[in-house]
């Protein structure tokens, strides 16, 4: 959090930076990075997330884990709120060049921060119940490639600065480790066990 709160408060110390980037993503630009990155763009939409989420909440409450549902559900819709209160309070503007037509403000990346909170809470379930060391390597290995190319896509197709691709990655980091750690005091208060059976 306080790794997110230096990039909102020194946001204009990242213009070099982003302006620079934004020219680099110009000029890579060809028809099957672009493809790919639209792609990724409609596939991790929030709203796509949040209907998969609540697909993921129902199928865990009906398998058992229920504190699990719970946290997953919430966590979602938390950040997805969290998202737009950061978008209007920061107010800052998109780039001008984007390829493809987004709405709201740039900061930080909706995308970035809700597939960190998305596939960081699948994967924290992964950990939890899988004991093989090379699926959790994997599933580990998994969640840092994705995270890089929704991360790579959005400053890509010019939706998005650097700065707000940095500042999803954290806000969403911290609203990970805030979920799992407020599911773990629960467990401990009310004494279930860790499957959440």
């Amino acid at each position: 959090m306080i790794g997110f709160l230096f990039v909102v408060f020194l946001k204009n110390n990242f213009t070099a930076a982003d302006i620079a980037m934004n020219s680099w993503s110009v000029s890579i630009r060809m028809s099957s990075l672009t493809l790919m990155a639209e792609i990724i763009a409609y596939s991790f939409d929030t709203i796509i997330l949040l209907l998969l989420s609540l697909l993921v909440a129902v199928y865990s409450f009906l398998k058992g884990y229920r504190g699990y549902a719970f946290m997953f559900a919430g966590s979602m819709g938390g950040i997805a709120m969290l998202v737009k209160i950061v978008k209007i309070l920061v107010h800052s503007p998109r780039p001008l060049n984007s390829i493809m037509e987004e709405a709201r403000f740039s900061f930080p990346s909706g995308h970035v921060t809700s597939t960190i909170v998305f596939f960081g809470l699948l994967i924290y379930f992964v950990w939890q119940h899988q004991r093989s060391y090379n699926v959790r390597i994997l599933s580990g290995l998994f969640f840092v490639t994705i995270e890089v190319l929704i991360g790579f896509s959005r400053v890509y197709l010019n939706v998005h600065w650097l700065s707000d691709i940095i500042g999803g990655y954290l806000l969403g980091s911290f609203w990970l480790t805030f979920s799992i750690l407020l599911l773990s005091i629960s467990r401990r208060l009310v004494n279930e066990p860790q499957d959440s059976r």
